[in-house]
């Protein structure tokens, strides 16, 4: 028999089992699929998307207003764009407002400054409410879609416009309707209708003058014949006096020195006056003639002695005795003194 001690070393010497280490796991392999089964299985390349939803048709009323706001679209971007292209648009004046006024642009609002208006002197802003005029966009807010517009810019560009044309067309010895804008010492200036000329005194009337308010005053038209144009028309001058009718060119033929004619008082005072043609007039020395001789309308025999035609003047003379004429167009000076 073994002893303990022999006991306990054989138990020692003994190897006690140790438990074995699980398997790493591993991922399973693909399954693999015969090559025809491949190709059955694997997407096509080029895929058809599937065709989008076509949207619900639209009302009539949603069709109306989409169209309206592409039509104000259209229109804001004309109008706004007229800034850029110095195109004139017309505006109704709507109010009148502090500062100016209010228009309205094809739908649109604008203000048109005071500063910027285009109306006669002395009148008020009022006068152009309800009216439609040329106006110039000169600001765009283009968030709250205002415009600030300008008619003086336009008005101006329309009269440059005016006397381009009329400068065109204008042609010496023509006759044209005038009217007096301006007063100087030596003429008035008057208005072609974009075309500014100038009527110097001597031609505002056959009557010698001495200013010119004796004859026309600012405002007044009349017509007138084109005398000159020079440098290009920035400066015209036209007359009156040839567009009026001039007896003394309608009866010339009486207006010759030593013509014998009869003629009808027309007045006494301050001398004898005697009518020789419509519109005619010559006078008579008191040494030749006693007024109170004659009675107004009487016929009585004349000789013209001078004419003067500056200052449409007539000497007639109830002498028929050539001695008593001068060759010229006045009497001698001892005469005209005398006379």
């Amino acid at each position: 028999m073994m002893d303990n001690e022999e006991l306990k070393a054989d138990h020692s010497n003994q190897l006690v089992p140790q438990p074995e280490a699980p398997l790493a796991e591993s991922a399973p392999a693909p399954l693999e699929l015969p090559p025809e089964q491949q190709a059955q299985t694997e997407a096509p390349a080029d895929v058809t998307e599937a065709p989008a939803a076509e949207p619900a048709a639209q009302t009539p009323q949603q069709a109306q207003a989409a169209e309206g706001r592409k039509r104000a679209q259209e229109t804001w971007a004309r109008i706004s764009g007229a800034k850029d292209t110095s195109e004139t648009i017309s505006a109704k004046v709507k109010s009148e407002i502090k500062g100016g006024l209010l228009l309205d642009v094809e739908g649109y609002r604008a203000f048109l400054p005071a500063s910027q208006t285009r109306v006669p002197k002395g009148e008020s802003l009022a006068t152009l409410v309800g009216k439609e005029i040329p106006v110039k966009v000169i600001d765009v807010d283009q968030k709250r879609k205002r415009l600030v517009v300008s008619h003086r810019r336009a008005a101006e560009q329309e009269r440059r416009a005016a006397r381009q044309a009329l400068l065109a067309s204008l042609r010496v010895g023509e006759e044209r309707t005038a009217t007096v804008v301006r007063i100087a010492d030596f003429g008035a200036f008057v208005d072609l209708g974009g075309v500014d000329a100038l009527v110097p005194i001597g031609e505002l009337a056959f009557e010698r003058l001495e200013k010119p308010t004796d004859a026309v005053n600012i405002g007044d038209s009349f017509p007138v014949k084109v005398l000159r144009i020079d440098e290009g028309g920035k400066k015209i001058a036209v007359s009156r006096k040839a567009a009026l009718p001039d007896p003394w060119r309608d009866h010339s033929n009486v207006l010759k020195h030593g013509t014998v004619t009869e003629g009808h008082v027309v007045a006494k005072e301050p001398r004898l006056q005697v009518e020789i043609a419509p519109g005619v007039i010559g006078s008579i020395s008191d040494r030749e003639a006693n007024p109170e001789e004659y009675e107004i309308g009487e016929a009585i025999e004349v000789t013209v002695r001078s004419v003067d035609y500056r200052n449409r003047r007539i000497r007639l003379s109830t002498t028929h005795s050539a001695s008593a004429f001068s060759s010229t167009s006045f009497a001698p000076l001892g005469k005209e003194l005398g006379g």
